[in-house]
């Protein structure tokens, strides 16, 4: 049996279906052999056939491929408000919204119909055809386009772009023998497939050396997104050629899948949070079983110890990132539940999940090993208290974009642990148990996973979380963004509703100086392709000021974690970048965690060689503070001696106070 923790799975899933290769800033690194190696493909992968149409796809074949296949999930107009949708447990993809569709080319689309997003619920559609899965893809993303807009593009491209790249589009224009590079064929399926709205637009805006001119000064932003909308519609088949209906889907047909990273059609939800949807149970969908087995699912109360027995458990079974099992039993004995004869074919994935005062929770993700078809499960759940007393903020990363002109986009992220043994829920009739004011002066406030009015409800100057706090080290992870005026300066005032362990300050390398007592210089360090400087400020009481100033005039910079062009662009690029800082913080949290508690246990809690351990490791303030934390946290869950602990935490101190003395 191949286990993966659901924490790890749910972590590399967010970096692969994202399409982008994190790395962490300099001050974390994972810990060796936590990469995880996925199962083989049994099947031929997506790489064997063609990444774009063969032929231009049907919008009309694909309307009603998507009310069959898809609107009760997304909604007939895309808008994720279908019938079934309120059965899942994470939002459904906003199709329908164009500022949604633009961040995505139709081969990212392509792929998630073709092999289906676990961490979302959505279904891999094997029962389609190559070509069916082309028609519904580009009907999905010309939902939000408007035949206005597509009718004003084909005159403003009629007017400005057919001289080179020809009156249909084709690169055949009148001027395309004097140009150094031949234009853009528009009608080309192999290079439109593999261009997002966003990347055209762009294109449009900035121009394209050597021969296309920059349209930013001459075309408006509505007017590019229309020339955008008609060159997207050159893509798709001409009504009046249309030739195959929609026929039913077949009974058999090959389920391909990639290795290849693929893009989720949503923004993440926390990675270190397992979620499991009401979902009605589904049949088999292989037509044949090559084994059978035992699957225990053993529940645990974590805050007491008792073994709940009378709450319903579900078992999920998946197969090529598709759920193609689902059982549930309302009852066990002893809080063992016992799933007999379940269909286990080499490769299928299994989980488990439940809810529980208030709760919901998973448990790991393992996947079959034929020599021992029989898996074991583990559940831990936990009672619920509404004291939030015990809630702290082990850091806060606060990382500042300039590349909008008098704009401070500022980006946050929060990592809180829960050291009690009971999972926080709301001690408001409001339903919000974590409180998040902000500094004054911001607009334009948005999340990574949620918004205001859903999870998240507007307090006074800021906002208010309704999720609980489950038990653990950096058990829950915020990440959200706001917008800031900037003129030369920049007095940022943000007040902190839990006592914070540590903070840390990114700002862009182009000319800005961040003043402040409590912060420390930790000098220059590059990421994602752009240079910053780095502050690292120490502990915060609840209730206190997290203060500096920011001033200068910022050089222009086109590099951005942000695509520019929509609002939505801003919550991808937060989704993406919170994402990696979220996996690498939380992964340096556990890994001092479980190395903290094996040198307990290996040593008889006597720790003898406690200090040359830690002489071995780099001097690192925000390291050493994490270890602290993470040495405080094993203490108050019980499992250190108090002569071991102060022990160990005189050794980070001294170290701690050495370095910042140095």
């Amino acid at each position: 049996m191949y286990k993966i923790p659901a924490f790890i799975v749910l972590a590399s899933l967010a970096i692969a279906l994202s399409a982008c290769s994190f790395s962490l800033v300099s001050d974390i690194t994972p810990p060796p052999g936590s990469e995880q190696q996925p199962p083989q493909p049994t099947t031929k992968s997506v790489g064997d056939s063609p990444v774009y149409p063969i032929v231009p796809p049907d919008l009309v074949d694909g309307a009603k491929i998507f009310n069959q296949e898809c609107a009760d999930c997304h909604g007939s107009q895309g808008l994720g408000d279908g019938p079934q949708a309120s059965q899942l447990s994470v939002p459904v993809a906003t199709l329908g919204l164009s500022d949604f569709a633009r961040l995505y080319s139709p081969a990212d689309w392509y792929a998630v119909v073709t092999q289906g997003n676990m961490e979302r619920f959505m279904p891999a559609f094997a029962n389609l055809t190559d070509r069916q899965r082309w028609d519904v893809v580009a009907y999905a993303m010309n939902l939000g386009a408007q035949d206005e807009q597509v009718a004003q593009g084909k005159t403003l491209y009629k007017k400005n772009c057919s001289v080179c790249h020809g009156q249909d589009g084709d690169g055949n224009g009148s001027n395309a023998v004097n140009l150094s590079t031949p234009p853009t064929d528009f009608t080309d399926q192999s290079v439109m497939a593999t261009n997002s709205a966003t990347k055209l637009y762009q294109a449009i805006s900035a121009g394209v050396l050597p021969d296309m001119p920059a349209f930013e000064d001459k075309l408006d932003d509505n007017e590019r997104w229309a020339l955008v909308s008609y060159l997207r519609s050159l893509t798709y088949a001409r009504p009046e050629i249309s030739l195959n209906a929609y026929p039913a889907p077949e009974a058999t047909s090959n389920n391909t899948t990639s290795t290849s990273a693929m893009p989720t059609l949503e923004t993440y939800t926390s990675a270190v949070v397992t979620q499991s949807p009401v979902i009605t149970p589904t049949a088999e969908i292989s037509p044949t079983s090559p084994m059978t087995g035992i699957i225990a699912v053993q529940l645990i109360n974590g805050s007491d110890g008792s073994t709940p027995s009378d709450v319903p458990v579900t078992l999920y079974g998946f197969d090529e990132m598709q759920m193609t099992y689902s059982e549930t039993l309302t009852a066990g004995e002893n809080g063992l539940y016992t799933f007999s004869d379940v269909a286990i074919p080499a490769d299928r994935a299994f989980m488990a999940g439940t809810h529980f005062a208030s709760g919901t929770y998973g448990s790991d993700i393992v996947t079959v090993d034929p020599a021992t078809p029989d898996i074991n499960l583990h559940i831990t759940v936990y009672n619920t208290t509404t004291d939030t007393s015990a809630l702290t903020t082990d850091r806060v990363h606060i990382i500042f974009d300039f590349t909008q002109p008098e704009i401070a986009q500022v980006i946050e992220l929060f990592i809180i642990s829960n050291p009690s043994k009971q999972s926080i829920i709301s001690p408001n009739q409001d339903g919000t148990v974590v409180t998040f004011p902000l500094p004054e002066g911001y607009s334009n406030l948005q999340f990574q996973d949620g918004e205001l009015g859903g999870r998240y409800v507007a307090v006074d100057r800021g906002f208010a979380d309704t999720a609980p706090v489950n038990p653990g080290v950096g058990s829950y992870t915020a990440v959200f963004t706001f917008q800031m005026p900037y003129d030369r300066k920049l007095v940022f005032a943000q007040p902190m509703s839990l006592p914070t362990s540590a903070v840390i300050v990114m700002v862009p390398d182009i000319g800005l100086k961040l003043d402040a007592d409590e912060f420390q210089d930790g000098g220059i360090l590059t990421y994602q392709g752009i240079t910053y400087h780095k502050y690292s400020g120490s502990r915060l009481d609840a209730g206190s000021l997290l203060e500096f100033t920011l001033s200068g005039n910022p050089k222009s910079s086109e590099t951005t974690l942000f695509s520019p062009g929509t609002m939505q662009s801003l919550a991808t690029g937060l989704g993406a970048f919170g994402v990696a800082l979220l996996i690498a913080g939380v992964w340096l949290y556990r890994r001092n965690q479980v190395r903290i508690a094996s040198q307990g246990a290996n040593e008889g809690m006597d720790l003898p060689s406690a200090g040359e351990e830690l002489e071995s490791a780099p001097d690192d303030e925000d390291t050493l503070m994490d270890a602290i934390i993470a040495l405080d946290d094993q203490y108050n869950a019980g499992n250190l001696p108090e002569e071991a602990y102060l022990k160990r935490r005189s050794v980070l101190k001294d170290r701690l106070r050495n370095l910042k003395d140095g």
